[in-house]
């Protein structure tokens, strides 16, 4: 039985390999891109699209515009303000320099997007901004898009994710292109049209994202106007501070959170101090009570779902003797889920990314303090025996690259707000991380749960793990459970393991220090 089963597999195989097409050239991939720069009349780089300022919308599938953006290009350089209509999400603006992808919170504070998610916005941008032909590529076969036959190229490009172009090999249209294909990043965009943008020159004009029914178009494309490498720098923040201490004061440090005092609109309130949390959430309740306008009508995202939020404004958060004025908040409902019984606190709400993002924060867990001073005198001082970490705010919360068992290398975000345990994808068993071995009396099985903002959701397994390292810094047997919720490459480190530093965060320089300490 085992001769057979060799011999028919490796008639199969013989037989695959006997009908198989002839090696495609690279000529083939050549010609087809050639069609598609005589198709859209222009390539980057050539002269003929110097600058673009660009009018989109995104209509959801009832057909409602929930989305205006304003996007002013030079080559691949460009800045895209998004303004929300009302009963959807907050403003905010992203940009390329020609050297670093940045965006924005809702209060304006900058932050740069880097290692594999700069990338992918660079392999966005060279598509959309016809760099594509002149690219390497091979022809990976045909496909099916809706109902028709186009061929596959495959697109490589130092410092940028591969991607797929799928184009119409009767007009040189791409109908589709997938970024990362495969890849952790990804991602389908489906492109309906292109647009006229006069001189003979197309541009991508209608498109939209994986399966989603809703829709972005651009409604006026203007070629050619002056644009300045001014227009293109980030916006300045909307939010401001007044730094009138400089001095460290008192914040409360628990078994599984830090809390500190704060008034919002003079009004004074008990708050998490969570940097998981990507702006600042009140309660309702507490929203209410300080009398902050309501803007409009959002959801609040957290690990455990979504839930009815309201975006509203406060006239100033005042933290430790510093005002932070004219800040945009998000509001929600929600309060039960952080009730703190064992240390019988009620918070009145999150402190997150709007605090860091514009301000240097030292947080000494240590000796239960926090300092906030003013990032215009200079990148903080590396504190002596501190770790300087790799910091990625790109969704405005601090992800950083930790190692799990020496065997599997994911990005972690750094939750102070959250749970206390490490928690990891339900895929990691393919990489020879197994808690279930490792798993006592002491540790949750199945069935238990780990709450946030909305909901909270299943985590499947939980137990010791061996190894968390980042860089120099290792951390050996901390309780981890795996869920679905996670991302093979995502992780998430909870109050257990940050307890240990005390912590310099300067988000406006880019850099986060994390020193041990015997707490």
């Amino acid at each position: 039985m085992r001769i057979y089963r060799v011999a028919t597999a490796l008639f199969a195989l013989l037989f695959s390999v006997a009908s198989m097409p002839p090696a495609v050239r690279a000529d083939d991939a050549a010609s087809l891109l050639a069609k598609h720069r005589a198709f859209v009349g222009w390539q980057y780089g050539d002269g003929a699209v110097q600058s673009l300022v660009l009018e989109q919308t995104y209509t959801d599938e009832s057909g409602r515009v929930t989305q205006h953006v304003t996007e002013q290009r030079i080559g691949l350089a460009y800045r895209r303000d998004y303004q929300s209509t009302k009963d959807y999400e907050s403003d905010y603006s992203t940009g390329f320099t020609g050297n670093i992808f940045w965006t924005t919170s809702a209060n304006g504070f900058t932050v740069p997007l880097i290692g594999d998610r700069a990338k992918y916005y660079l392999a966005y941008d060279v598509l959309f901004n016809e760099g594509t032909s002149e690219l390497p590529a091979t022809l990976k076969g045909t496909a099916t898009v809706d109902g028709k036959t186009v061929d596959i190229l495959h697109i490589t490009m130092n410092g940028a994710l591969p991607y797929d172009v799928y184009e119409d090999p009767d007009t040189g249209a791409f109908v589709q292109a997938v970024l990362d294909p495969g890849g952790e990043y990804d991602f389908t965009i489906k492109i309906a049209s292109y647009a006229d943008i006069g001189l003979g020159k197309k541009h991508i004009g209608v498109w939209s994202y994986g399966n989603s029914k809703g829709q972005y178009a651009y409604t006026k494309i203007t070629l050619n106007p002056a644009v300045s490498a001014t227009d293109l720098h980030p916006p300045a923040p909307s939010a401001t501070w007044t730094f009138a201490n400089s001095q460290p004061f008192p914040i409360r440090v628990t078994a599984q959170r830090i809390y500190l005092d704060a008034k919002v609109n003079g009004v004074p309130g008990r708050f998490i101090l969570d940097t998981g949390a990507s702006g600042i959430f009140l309660f309702d309740a507490f929203a209410d009570k300080a009398k902050v306008k309501d803007e409009q009508i959002s959801r609040a995202h957290g690990i455990g779902g979504s839930t009815k939020a309201y975006i509203r404004k406060a006239d100033s958060v005042e933290i430790g003797g510093n005002t932070l004025k004219n800040v945009i908040v998000t509001s929600f409902d929600d309060k039960h889920r952080f009730q703190d019984a064992l240390n019988n606190e009620q918070p009145d709400g999150l402190i997150g990314f709007d605090v860091f993002g514009g301000a240097i924060v030292d947080l000494s867990l240590s000796t239960g303090t926090m300092r906030i001073t003013d990032p215009a005198a200079g990148p903080a001082a590396a504190p002596s025996g501190a770790y300087p970490v790799t910091v990625d705010l790109s969704t405005l919360q601090p992800r950083v690259p930790v190692k799990l068992d020496d065997k599997l290398a994911v990005l972690a975000l750094l939750d102070t707000g959250g749970s206390s345990l490490v928690l990891i994808s339900d895929q990691v068993e393919h990489h020879g991380i197994n808690l279930l071995a490792n798993r006592d009396s002491g540790f949750l099985g199945g069935n238990s749960a780990v709450g946030g903002i909305g909901d909270s959701y299943d985590v499947t397994v939980c137990g010791p793990m061996a190894r968390v390292s980042l860089g120099p810094i290792v951390y050996t047997g901390t309780e981890a459970c795996e869920s679905s919720a996670w991302d093979l490459h995502s992780a998430l480190l909870g109050f257990d393991f940050l307890k240990h530093f005390d912590y310099v965060f300067d988000y406006p320089h880019g850099v986060l220090y994390m020193k041990p300490h015997n707490g």
